[in-house]
């Protein structure tokens, strides 16, 4: 392992209630007029009323946009920002699962950059620091609220892009856990194996350390003590506080070491068959553990103890992996996620559609092994063979 920094960039508050907080924290920014921005989804679930209250009691003014869709584009967040400038904001506010905050963090950027959003996919163009934005999660996945990076929907391209830098980074989080209670249990179900992702990712990035890889397992152990609970009983404000944590704690090690392998073929299929990201993400998580066994062999025995893999002790590294990914397999589909065949039926497409946008991927730089065009073909095979 090399040695890479850790960094924990905000501060980040979690418990339970403290999004009655935001006016506050608001005030602390210095802010005096604020957009708020969500989906309608999060609108429509009572969420948004309650903290808006908060900020017009702090005696900020506020005003709302609940243009946010999922997966948000390039096209939606410079129509945000227009309406942002109108109003002469100085804060953001977004509330709601990673695309309400990425679609944030995209609009914090252009308050104060000139430039287009597309001039940022090229991660060496220089960004100010936008202005001040408070991130708020409603659900247990993205970690968005953590991390700097922001995934876009170019247009153009049909592809994801994704624009990091200190102009994206939020300024703080309130992580509030009855936030989540009114999730429901499949939306619940995909953000856990979203957060599992994260964790595993960020484990066997090169980019990791001792320090991300001490908080990816600590977020993994959460996830599965917890998932079940929170699909069963979406009240239980304990298993949601610690899914909630669990979310926070994957979005804090990706922010470091980055993901990788998962979600660049998660970010191509998502983006060409309009998946989930959280459903992609558990989709292709267990081959792309299997494809990095051999760089990292005792994480990924780790992994498997946290995961309670049954496995002999003589068993092979490359045994262990391929039983690791063949129970989480079973996990997502235990929880009602489907297989890549129910988006996919055809592997001969996936080949030709999602492989070459993978290869273009960001998240491909940050893999332990190389990809080439063999190992992205297994990768393949390998997702569908466990859908078998």
């Amino acid at each position: 392992m090399k040695t890479n920094a850790f960094m924990m960039l905000i501060p980040q508050f979690i418990d339970v209630g403290i999004s009655s907080k935001t006016g506050e924290k608001l005030k602390e920014l210095g802010c005096t007029k604020v957009l708020v921005m969500y989906d309608k989804g999060v609108e429509a679930a009572g969420i948004t009323e309650k903290i808006i209250d908060a900020i017009r009691h702090e005696g900020i003014e506020v005003v709302t946009s609940n243009r946010v869709e999922a997966d948000p584009t390039d096209l939606i967040i410079t129509e945000i920002v227009d309406f942002a400038k109108k109003e002469k904001v100085d804060g953001v506010v977004a509330i709601g699962g990673g695309s309400s905050i990425d679609a944030g963090k995209g609009v914090k950027l252009l308050l104060n950059n000139d430039e287009s959003l597309q001039s940022f996919y090229d991660l060496s163009f220089p960004q100010k620091s936008g202005v001040p934005m408070i991130a708020i999660p409603t659900t247990s996945g993205t970690g968005s609220e953590a991390s700097k990076g922001s995934v876009i929907t170019d247009t153009e391209s049909g592809s994801k892009r994704v624009v990091i830098g200190m102009g994206t980074m939020p300024d703080m989080a309130l992580i509030d856990p009855e936030l989540v209670l009114g999730v429901p249990p499949k939306v619940t179900a995909a953000c856990a194996f979203d957060v599992l992702a994260h964790a595993i990712d960020a484990i066997t990035s090169n980019m990791t350390n001792l320090i991300t890889q001490s908080i990816s397992y600590e977020a993994i152990r959460l996830m599965k003590n917890s998932y079940k609970k929170v699909i069963e009983n979406g009240k239980d404000l304990e298993a949601r506080t610690e899914m909630h944590l669990a979310s926070n704690l994957g979005g804090i090690a990706l922010a470091n070491a980055k993901c990788s392998m998962s979600h660049a073929f998660a970010h191509s299929m998502g983006a060409i068959f309009h998946v989930p990201h959280d459903v992609s993400c558990a989709i292709f998580t267990p081959a792309c553990l299997e494809f990095v066994v051999e760089e990292c062999p005792k994480e990924i025995i780790k992994i498997a103890d946290l995961l309670d893999v049954n496995y002999k002790d003589t068993d092979s590294t490359e045994s262990i992996a391929k039983k690791t990914s063949e129970t989480i397999h079973q996990m997502y589909r235990s929880v009602g996620i489907p297989d890549i065949t129910e988006f996919v039926p055809d592997k001969q497409v996936a080949y030709e559609k999602i492989i070459p946008l993978a290869f273009k991927d960001i998240m491909v730089n940050f893999c332990p092994r190389k990809l080439d065009d063999d190992g992205a073909k297994w990768i393949i095979d390998r997702t569908y063979e466990l859908a078998e």
